[in-house]
This record gives C-alpha cells, sequence and structure tokens, in this order.
C-alpha cells in the first residue's frame, strides 16, 4: 500500500493483479527525427493564448488600455459565474467542482495579469510626459535662442554647465 492510497477521494486499486506486468518493447514513432517541444519552439497555433501562460504586455499605451478593458471584462464575467455557481450550490443546484476550481485559478490569473498590465501602463504614461517635457524644454531653449544673440546664450549655456559640474561634484 502507498501512502498516495491513503489520500481523501482516492479509491484503492479493485484488485492485485496475479501477474507481474510484463514489459513491452516499443518501436520508434514516426516523425521521431523532428525536435519534441522545447522551452524555443513557437506557441502552437491551436492553443488558445489564454491558457498558454501569463499575456504578453503590449508595447503602447493605446493597446495596453484597450487589454485592460478586456481584462477587467473576463474578470467581472467570470466573478459572476463563480457567484452563481455559489448561489446554486446554496439553494441546492449541484455545480462542477473541476469547473469551478479552473475559474477561481483563472480569476486569479487574470487579476494578476491586470495588476502587471496597470503597472506597465503607468511605466508608459510615465515615458510619455518624460518625452513631452523634453520635447517642451527643447522648444523652450529654441525660442530663447531666437530671441537673444548667440553671445549671451553661449553665457547662460557655460553657466549651466558650470552649476552642473557643482551639484555632480557634491
Amino acid at each position: 500500500m502507498k501512502l498516495s492510497d491513503l489520500w481523501p477521494g482516492h479509491k484503492p486499486p479493485a484488485r492485485t493483479p496475479a501477474k507481474p506486468v510484463v514489459s513491452v518493447t516499443v518501436a520508434k514513432r514516426a516523425g521521431a527525427e523532428q525536435p519534441v517541444a522545447t522551452g524555443n519552439t513557437p506557441k502552437p497555433e491551436g492553443v488558445h493564448q489564454r491558457l498558454v501562460g501569463p499575456r504578453e504586455l503590449p508595447e503602447t499605451l493605446e493597446a495596453c488600455e484597450a487589454l485592460h478593458e478586456q481584462l477587467v471584462a473576463d474578470s467581472i464575467r467570470l466573478e459572476l459565474a463563480l457567484a452563481q455557481a455559489q448561489e446554486g450550490a446554496i439553494q441546492g443546484r449541484p455545480y462542477d467542482r473541476s469547473w469551478y476550481n479552473r475559474a477561481k485559478a483563472a480569476l486569479k490569473h487574470i487579476n494578476h495579469d491586470r495588476t502587471r498590465l496597470l503597472y506597465r501602463c503607468g511605466q508608459l504614461r510615465k515615458e510619455a510626459k518624460v518625452h513631452a517635457q523634453q520635447h517642451m524644454d527643447r522648444v523652450i531653449l529654441d525660442v530663447i535662442k531666437e530671441a537673444i544673440p548667440a553671445d549671451q546664450f553661449l553665457g547662460f549655456v557655460r553657466l549651466a554647465e558650470a552649476r552642473m559640474a557643482q551639484e555632480v561634484a557634491r
């Protein structure tokens, strides 16, 4: 008897076979030269994206926001289905326990992806804000450069470089 035979819900074998299991020889499978699935093979196209693992985060803010809306809708839909299953169980209607567990796990993964996605959206917003501010600084410098003589502008540049050197020295 194995320890796993004592686990709840596990049924021990109905009978132990009188004869030991005979070893079987296996011929080489067809197409054995082709590589077996490894970590660097492309994802199979028939598999739904949600079943493969954590979602790939988009590169643009618009795509991030669209994916966030989709994840919010999926999350709400799953939460409602889980609540209906629990209400049905309270009223005496049975529900599929394995579906319930898979749905709870899917909800956990969706919420984790939402958290990662919100962080990514924040990063993209900060980057966009920094780029906009840098562009504004360049435009202001161009306007100042046009408004004052070149000698005076170069004097201001030297003053700014001296201040930067003092800050670095601290």
